[in-house]
C-alpha cells in the first residue's frame, strides 16, 4: 500500500478514519500493520469526520452509526458528496433489508454487523486496500 500512496505523489502511510467501537482496535491496528503503514484517525463528532474528509486525509473510513450524531446513511450521503469514490466500511446493529439496501446504494464498501472483531476489522482493511491497488494499477496502464 505504501506503493500506491507514492504513486499518487504521496510518500505517506494509508490513512484510515475510524469512529465508536473500531476506535476500539486503534492500537492495535498500529501494532499489527505498523506506523509506516498506517495511519489512524480516532474521530468523535461527524463535523470532525467530514473535514478530514475535505481535507483528503482519508483513504477509507470505518463508521460506526452508534457514533454518529446525525443518521448514518445521511452522514454518508455527505461523505458521498465530498468524495464519490472514498471506500466506507459502516458498522451496525440494523440488519434489516431496506437500510442495507440504501447503504449499498450509497456505495458502501461494505456493512459489518455488530459486535465489531478485530480479525473483521483487518480484514475490511486488506480488502479496502487490495481494491485500491488493483484501481490504482488499472489507471497506471
Amino acid at each position: 500500500m505504501v506503493a500506491v500512496k507514492a504513486s499518487q505523489g504521496k510518500d505517506q502511510p494509508f490513512g484510515l478514519v475510524v469512529s465508536g467501537e473500531a476506535g476500539e482496535y486503534v492500537e492495535a491496528l498500529n501494532k499489527i500493520v505498523g506506523p509506516e503503514l498506517l495511519e489512524t484517525y480516532n474521530v468523535r463528532r461527524d463535523r470532525e469526520l467530514l473535514e478530514l474528509v475535505r481535507q483528503g486525509v482519508p483513504d477509507a473510513v470505518v463508521l460506526d452509526d452508534d457514533a454518529v450524531e446525525a443518521d448514518t446513511l445521511k452522514l454518508l450521503r455527505a461523505i458521498r458528496r465530498l468524495d464519490a469514490a472514498l471506500p466506507v466500511v459502516l458498522v451496525t446493529v440494523r440488519t434489516d433489508r431496506r437500510w442495507l439496501e440504501d447503504a449499498l446504494r450509497l456505495a458502501a464498501f461494505s456493512v459489518v454487523v455488530k459486535p465489531l472483531r478485530l480479525e473483521e476489522l483487518l480484514v475490511q482493511i486488506h480488502r479496502i486496500m487490495v481494491r485500491l491497488d488493483f484501481l490504482l494499477r488499472q489507471r497506471w496502464r
